[in-house]
């Protein structure tokens, strides 16, 4: 009678949860733990309710309130094409790196194809859309869960240090020291992690929790749509620069590309390169060194003859023998000129004269 009264408290719950629904317009209920919230939930909504537009999130641990829903996060203990709770002692799907899946990673593992191609629908022109091929998404795809998914889901999973430690063998008792005082600095940076937390504020009812929670996940809304725009552009932006690159000594652009992002991805193909040539976003054109390595990308590969460096107009052209050079930063890594033959001239100068790391 008990088991049967429960089966008939479910079957009232779904109906009044999809004739609410219905009444709402909504096209998708999701569902996840209430109480305390992090990063990897918050993130996971904001990932499914950008797909799913017409979507609303109920917060419970009662099992059939949850199964009410249509998609089930994070919470139930089960995992199937319905619900992803990667806390069951079941759940092991890890990436190639070794980095386990937490709801955040799961739900970009799912819908980040779907994600991405729906970011080309709403912020791109056709003719843009036309230049995202298969990789590109694949790549953008890549970039998210790399730059993004990994952080959040080795912080849920409290694999962060044991990973480090995997990656980064320690010898003797100072680099253990070096890597226990970089995880205690690391513990206050404002990534997303910390800065969900953070929104957990003391002493607020379930309801003011929730209102909480949904403000989040709107913000993280906002901030995986940017970051996805920017994805695409970039490795949009990549492919471009790797099929303009020579090979050679210089890498010459004739518009504004991510070559730094080119640059770090394809390291060893750049092995030649010393300076990129680009046009400036306010005026004119700009010449820069490369990073001298991934680890040292602040360091310059080719830094600007010391004469040069901190002058500007005049008394840079005299310097240089050049007419109509701009300027060259005082720590020699970047300069410029109004034109670009000017440009390229002070680049080659710049080869012939610069200082090697």
């Amino acid at each position: 009678m008990i088991e049967l009264l429960g089966h008939m408290t479910w079957l009232f719950l779904l109906f009044d949860s999809i004739n609410l629904q219905i009444a709402k317009g909504i096209e998708v209920l999701i569902a996840t733990h209430d109480g305390s919230f992090h990063a990897d939930e918050t993130l996971a909504c904001a990932i499914i309710s950008y797909i799913y537009e017409r979507s609303e999130v109920i917060r419970s641990r009662d099992p059939h309130m949850l199964e009410t829903a249509d998609i089930i996060i994070d919470v139930s203990g089960i995992n199937d094409e319905k619900h992803f709770d990667h806390h069951s002692n079941e759940f092991n799907l890890s990436r190639d790196n070794g980095i386990n899946y937490a709801t955040a990673g799961l739900m970009w593992l799912k819908f980040g194809d779907e994600y991405l191609r729906k970011i080309a629908l709403d912020y791109f022109t056709l003719e843009q859309r036309n230049e995202i091929t298969k990789e590109i998404y694949q790549a953008a795809k890549e970039r998210i869960d790399r730059e993004i998914m990994y952080g959040v889901d080795l912080n849920d999973n409290g694999q962060l240090n044991t990973y480090l430690n995997d990656q980064i063998k320690v010898a003797n008792e100072g680099e253990q020291r070096v890597m226990d005082e970089l995880n205690e600095f690391y513990r206050y940076t404002p990534d997303i992690p910390y800065l969900v937390a953070m929104q957990n504020l003391p002493n607020v009812s379930g309801t003011e929790q929730d209102k909480n929670f949904m403000t989040t996940v709107k913000i993280l809304k906002t901030l995986l749509i940017n970051a996805a725009i920017n994805a695409l552009y970039t490795e949009i932006g990549i492919a471009k620069v790797l099929s303009v690159y020579d090979g050679g000594s210089i890498l010459i652009m004739h518009e504004k590309l991510p070559w730094t992002q080119a640059v770090l991805a394809n390291f060893d193909k750049f092995a030649n390169c010393m300076l990129a040539v680009y046009p400036d976003r306010k005026r004119g054109w700009r010449v820069q060194s490369l990073p001298y390595s991934l680890a040292e990308r602040f360091r310059n590969k080719l830094t600007a003859p010391k004469a040069w460096r901190g002058l500007d107009f005049e008394q840079l052209d005299q310097v240089t023998g050049l007419t109509g050079t701009i300027f060259v930063h005082r720590a020699g890594f970047t300069g410029g000129a109004m034109d670009f033959d000017t440009n390229l001239a002070m680049a080659r100068k710049w080869l012939e004269e610069g200082e090697r790391s």
